[in-house]
């Protein structure tokens, strides 16, 4: 098995042929760049803005130090417990523990993770938030020029030939 090919990487590529680890693979397809976070490629969908935590002591939604995500804070006093459709595909959700099938996922509309006005907030479905997320990352890496040549859709508009992997 052949190396990374990032210069300074000894780990075993992702197959025989010359190519990335895994590692860097997943960076360079997520980002654009095999840098180790995505801000030192300037390419991002976030906007820069986080998500933030409060206190609330007290709220069903606050974990054992009493602080919550605000903007799941923000959509609970709003809509209230129980179960609520997904905005987007209309799936039943309800405010469980993070990961279990049927969570309700916070989607901020307008992208913001700091946009925590009750009008930019919504109840989905893991699934949905996700495709969200993805397709929010996609296009900003379109919109830099990088995947128009590299994404697994324009390799197979090509026939399934892929452009080279810089390094």
């Amino acid at each position: 098995m052949n190396a990374c090919t990032v210069v300074g990487c000894d780990k075993p590529s992702r197959s025989n042929a010359p190519s990335m680890c895994p590692m860097h693979y997943h960076r360079w397809y997520r980002h654009g760049s095999t840098d180790r976070v995505s801000s030192a490629s300037g390419l991002t969908a976030s906007h820069g803005r986080r998500y933030r935590y409060i206190s609330a002591a007290g709220h069903p939604l606050a974990g054992k130090s009493g602080r919550v995500y605000e903007h799941r804070k923000v959509l609970y006093d709003t809509i209230g417990p129980g179960q609520h459709p997904c905005h987007w595909c209309s799936a039943t959700v309800e405010w469980l523990p993070k990961g279990q099938p049927g969570a309700l996922v916070v989607d901020h509309v307008n992208g913001y993770g700091d946009d925590n006005r009750p009008e930019n907030l919504v109840p989905t479905c893991y699934s949905c938030n996700t495709t969200r997320a993805l397709q929010a990352r996609s296009k900003v890496l379109r919109q830099a020029g990088w995947w128009s040549h590299n994404d697994t859709i324009a390799s197979l508009k090509q026939g399934g030939r892929r452009a080279p992997i810089a390094s």
